[in-house]
């Protein structure tokens, strides 16, 4: 593709003069075939005033204003499907760009077909105003689970979010709602193809992505106010559910390994982030899917797990499989999948663990209903 077009989107969700600066820096991009999208949330007569004027002096510059005020969320999806472009990256009122960030995204993506994005070294100033710069990291192995895993162990903050996307490759992705949103678009995105690290790529931030007010951000994601109270459980039932139950491209994994990944990526988060109480996990995700009868899912799945269990002839400490069973059980307990309100089925199992583990004393036995017991106390 000899020009691709790039399109940027802006998200209007602040301060007039942070919209002004995005929109300077992408009109000053060196890569020149792009087109510039105010998506307006905000409705304010300043934000109107101000979209209208920067796009009278530019004819590559589109606005974008819905009839009722949108959260960020819901301003991000309404740019996602309004560009035109074969490349796309997001700005907004905290972010604006070196002149080459696109230029060198497009030149990288243009020769490296198996990447979907591409993003850069992150520069911001400090409460003391000194120059800080986190570099990025790449996720480039094959196997789109070790690209998951990968991302979310090793990546230290989520302005991989503002890189540039393949557009027409990720163009069937949806958004999900909530605090740190990005993390669970940016799995999605790692399934879906590699990530490229570009250091040369500079964006810049006011701040850090992951250091914005959580009681502030939730009034402008138009998110639901009991995640300010746990930003990062919040993270990990969304990626967790996205990965377990909605990712419609995750649907060739085997469920089993699904629910490993799942569980993997919210242990993750939990371990390297400051969550306050794993136990909220699934009441968390029942408030942030209510139309979804996310607690069918979990019991669904603990029904599939309890079987995996009970089927092993043991629970070797060498078999792979039988660990991976045990591991994501472990996180699951630590959710309190066990205060999940029990159906007959579930009643019906759990009277076969006991009478299992009165009639076969044999520590194989014993071990497997132990386990599977665990999941529904």
């Amino acid at each position: 593709m000899a020009d691709p077009k790039v399109s940027i989107a802006i998200v209007v969700s602040g301060a007039p003069e942070g919209l002004e600066r995005a929109v300077r820096s992408a009109r000053a991009q060196s890569h020149a075939n792009i087109e510039i999208l105010i998506c307006d949330g905000v409705l304010s007569q300043d934000s109107a005033a101000l979209a209208k004027r920067l796009a009278a002096d530019d004819p590559r510059i589109r606005t974008i204003r819905k009839s009722q005020k949108l959260g960020v969320i819901d301003a991000c999806t309404t740019a996602w499907h309004a560009a035109q472009g074969d490349y796309f990256l997001w700005l907004d009122d905290q972010t604006w760009l070196d002149p080459n960030y696109v230029a060198l995204g497009v030149h990288f993506l243009e020769d490296n077909a198996a990447h979907v994005l591409a993003y850069g070294t992150v520069a911001w100033r400090d409460a003391g105003g000194e120059a800080r710069t986190r570099l990025p990291a790449s996720v480039a192995y094959e196997d789109p689970v070790r690209r998951v895993e990968l991302l979310l162990t090793n990546m230290s903050g989520g302005e991989a979010w503002y890189g540039l996307h393949r557009r027409r490759l990720l163009e069937t992705m949806t958004l999900s709602g909530g605090l740190g949103f990005y993390y669970v678009w940016l799995a999605s995105v790692a399934w879906r193809g590699k990530i490229a690290a570009l250091p040369e790529m500079i964006l810049h931030r006011s701040r850090p992505l992951d250091e914005a007010d959580a009681s502030e951000e939730v009034v402008r994601l138009g998110a639901g106010s009991f995640q300010a109270t746990d930003r990062w459980l919040t993270v990990a039932a969304l990626l967790f559910c996205n990965i377990a139950f909605f990712d419609r491209a995750m649907a060739d994994l085997p469920f089993l390994e699904r629910v490993r990944l799942a569980a993997t990526a919210a242990d993750a988060i939990a371990h390297r982030r400051k969550v306050l109480d794993e136990g909220m996990m699934i009441s968390f995700a029942s408030r942030l899917f209510p139309s979804e009868h996310v607690l069918d899912h979990f019991r669904a799945m603990r029904t599939a797990l309890a079987d995996a269990v009970m089927r092993l002839p043991a629970l070797s400490s060498t078999d792979p499989f039988a660990q991976s069973l045990v591991g994501t059980i472990n996180v699951l307990c630590r959710m309190r999948i066990g205060n999940i309100p029990m159906t007959k089925e579930d009643q019906d199992i759990v009277r076969q663990l006991e009478i299992m583990w009165d009639r076969d004393k044999k520590p194989g036995a014993q071990n497997k209903v132990a386990v599977v017991s665990a999941m529904y106390l």
